[in-house]
């Protein structure tokens, strides 16, 4: 079934305004990399604002769906996105990487809303994934586990030891979310970073894969749709992502090479952003 049009306008104002909110975040605290945020938000976005089942209102709900963070860069853009879907006020994202405050630079599932696990070293979440899905089967829950992966993770071989048992365990309500940027050749990670060889390499230990566009709301809406429709089998999105996305700045700069978020270029990041939301505001009118 294809996404109403206005439904994908509406993803695409959240995901925007939520773009905002990590350049203020990320800016104010002079930390993080933007870059690695910002090529995650419309997947976040689709995810809590369309594909899971939720209550922020109870944030442990027994039948909740879960998401397990992965990449550990990717902190400001999920806090964000549990901001603006009500898990906490949003005034607690000015407040990000300050002593004391309820957001830090590692996840903390003890102290922030709507966070499932701690943020762990690479290679690891998945293995954190698939307890949670084998526990939720063994409750008879209905909820389905999702699980972020950075392509970086994918040289981990923990991530393929979790990858081979979730599969052993059959766990048909867990999905691996793999986004993979495009890699320059030559830096010793592009032939493992490529979606095709990605999904090959999941499929050979027994799962069901898709490669999607990672900036698409209705491709990766219908990816995530898969999840828990066959009962012994995990799935792996493939989602391909522009690090950077959103910012012209950073789209068009190598990954190794990060821009520091000092005033100015905070400045011009939120001018960008502003003018494209006039233009979705033209395009939602017509």
């Amino acid at each position: 079934m294809r996404m109403d049009q206005n439904r994908i306008l509406e993803l695409k104002k959240t995901a925007l305004e939520v773009r905002k909110d990590v350049v203020r975040m990320i800016g104010l605290s002079r930390a993080s990399n933007l870059g690695f945020s910002l090529s995650v938000v419309d997947i976040l976005t689709v995810l809590y604002f369309y594909s899971l089942s939720l209550n922020p209102e109870d944030p442990k709900w027994p039948k909740r769906d879960r998401l397990i963070l992965g990449k550990s860069d990717a902190a400001p853009a999920l806090y964000a996105v549990l901001a603006r879907k009500g898990f906490f006020d949003r005034e607690e994202l000015w407040s990000y990487r300050k002593l004391g405050a309820m957001l830090q630079g590692t996840l903390d599932a003890r102290r922030t809303p709507g966070v499932e696990a701690p943020g762990i070293g690479p290679g690891l979440a998945l293995g954190i994934a698939n307890g949670v899905a084998a526990a939720c089967r063994a409750d008879y829950s209905p909820a389905r586990v999702f699980c972020f992966i950075g392509d970086d993770e994918l040289l981990e071989g923990s991530i393929w030891e979790s990858v081979q048992t979730a599969s052993t365990l059959r766990l048909g309500n867990l999905a691996a979310i793999v986004e993979v940027h495009d890699r320059e050749p030559g830096d010793g990670k592009g032939d493992i970073g490529l979606p095709k060889t990605a999904a090959q390499r999941f499929e050979a230990f027994g799962w069901k894969t898709i490669v999607c566009d990672g900036h698409s709301a209705e491709s990766l809406a219908e990816a995530f749709s898969l999840c828990g429709r066959e009962k012994d089998t995990p799935l792996a999105v493939i989602a391909k992502t522009r690090w950077g996305k959103g910012i012209s700045s950073l789209e068009n700069r190598n990954m190794k090479a990060p821009i520091a978020p000092n005033r100015e270029r905070v400045e011009n990041a939120l001018l960008e952003l502003e003018k494209e939301g006039k233009r979705l505001a033209e395009e939602m009118e017509e």
